[in-house]
């Protein structure tokens, strides 16, 4: 999510974005934005692969190379980059020395010294900035006032709650679905009111948001999903 955010803020309309609202930063953020291109381990029959290959780099360094098709960048986020095989660092090198003018990489690293340093050493350390809501809410926000809903019993104001969480990312809606198990966690255990929902609802809620994390796995989309919850949130 941090890097979407980052990517989102290369592309925004917005004079100091990411604004959160316009066409592209909604599309980066939602994963969908033809500028912004995630590269991944490929996945074969039987797995996925243990590196990002150098055929992979190349091929995203050609793209690179092409016109953006909407916005005035284009932006590839490198997930998992220390995963790269040597060769194919190799094959980045001069791309991150010297990018065409409008192409911009982002390389996600759980361990940054497992990059070469040449490849370190033509990167800087990024902060991603914060998308900038009107509500202010967040998502542990949000998550709170699910289970405030859901503890009145009101069929109606639970699928109100639900429907207007419909536009989260997949990113926040698996946050979301984390924070109300967390949040119902703290209810079972005493931490926190939990509004005199029951024991067996409380458990009904925490199943839900593990059929949550798992619609996303199967690339469920989080409008959907939030539709399944508003139905069955009071079952």
């Amino acid at each position: 999510m941090a890097a979407r955010r980052l990517a989102a803020s290369l592309v925004c309309q917005a004079p100091d974005g990411p604004c959160g609202v316009c066409r592209d930063c909604r599309k980066a953020l939602e994963g969908i934005h033809p500028d912004v291109t995630t590269l991944e381990r490929e996945r074969t029959d039987k797995a996925l692969r243990s590196q990002i290959l150098v055929g992979q780099i190349r091929a995203m360094t050609a793209d690179a190379a092409t016109a953006p098709n909407e916005a005035a960048r284009k932006v590839y986020i490198i997930a998992q980059a220390d995963r790269m095989n040597d060769q194919a660092q190799n094959a980045l090198l001069k791309a991150l020395e010297d990018p065409p003018g409008h192409a911009c990489f982002i390389l996600c690293a759980a361990a940054p010294d497992a990059l070469l340093p040449t490849v370190r050493s033509r990167c800087v350390r990024a902060v991603a900035p914060t998308v900038r809501q009107e509500s202010g809410t967040g998502i542990s926000d949000l998550a709170r006032a699910y289970l405030e809903a859901a503890a009145t019993g009101d069929m109606a104001q639970v699928a109100l709650c639900c429907m207007s969480r419909a536009g989260l990312t997949r990113e926040e809606t698996e946050a979301f679905a984390g924070q109300v198990k967390d949040g119902v966690c703290a209810i079972l255990c005493g931490r926190e009111d939990g509004h005199g929902m029951s024991r067996e609802r409380l458990r009904h809620i925490a199943a839900l948001m593990d059929k949550t994390e798992d619609y996303l796995r199967h690339n469920v989309q989080p409008k959907q999903i939030f539709g399944v919850l508003a139905a069955e949130t009071l079952r």
